[in-house]
């Protein structure tokens, strides 16, 4: 009889451990789901830094000569060149 009660808790402590197992299992595919997706946000981050970063080095390549200092005046303190017209409107829709 003390054989068959071990035979059944060896039985019920590998179901057990199995369960766990497959359980902690799910966890880990979860988790490694989640690290893919934040590393994929986390790779198109860099992908729009290094374009910016490209976008900067060629402003900076660039001449520096009359269309440069108009644009950076429009651009940057909002000026305009006195042949220019600007409309306004404080419509709204």
């Amino acid at each position: 009889m003390g054989k068959k009660n071990t035979g059944m808790f060896v039985k019920i402590a590998i179901f057990a451990l199995a369960v766990f197992a497959g359980i902690y299992i799910v966890h880990l595919q979860l988790k490694s789901n989640a690290l893919r997706t934040e590393r994929d946000i986390k790779k198109a981050e860099v992908t729009a830094f290094q374009d910016q970063k490209d976008e900067l080095e060629e402003k900076l390549k660039a001449p520096v000569d009359e269309k440069y200092i108009i644009d950076i005046a429009k651009d940057k303190l909002n000026l305009r060149l006195p042949e220019e017209i600007m409309f306004y409107n404080d419509l709204y829709n």
